[in-house]
């Protein structure tokens, strides 16, 4: 009996160790993970978004900046990296559903340095410049017999 218990536990805890590392920041209509990717062959930066609203997503323009690392935890030398008028592109989970997170893309005007471990990269985007669907799909029913 035991060990039903610790089965039926076992994927929650597992999803529990995968996210210690990961945390949102809650900005209102979404939520931004603090953790990025740099693919290697595009100039681009690849964030996870978590969609807090009752709306699916369609566009967001941010604002994407590198910054220096303070041994305190604030930044400073704050650089704009891309063009803000140039919405992310979605790379998965399209279409971004309420309470869904999918990885959003955004071109940089100029390459990322990976190399400097004392730089950090941060995504702001106000509440005005993310754009909804016009029309929500539906969920999709299951085939009739």
């Amino acid at each position: 009996m035991n060990w039903m218990f610790a089965l039926a536990n076992y994927p929650s805890n597992a999803l529990a160790q995968e996210d210690v590392n990961e945390k949102f920041e809650n900005i209102g209509l979404i939520g931004i993970s603090n953790l990025y990717t740099l693919p290697d062959k595009t100039s681009t930066i690849v964030f996870k978004i978590r969609n807090n609203s009752t709306r699916t997503i369609s566009h967001i323009f941010g604002w994407v900046y590198t910054y220096d690392k303070e041994p305190n935890g604030k930044g400073k030398n704050f650089v704009l990296l891309n063009n803000p008028h140039k919405g992310g592109n979605i790379i998965k989970g399209k279409p971004h559903r309420p309470g869904t997170v999918s990885e959003w893309s955004f071109p940089l005007v100029r390459e990322p340095s990976t190399a400097n471990q004392e730089i950090d990269y941060t995504l702001r985007v106000h509440s005005r410049s993310i754009f909804f669907a016009n029309v929500e799909s539906g969920n999709k029913s299951a085939p009739k017999p």
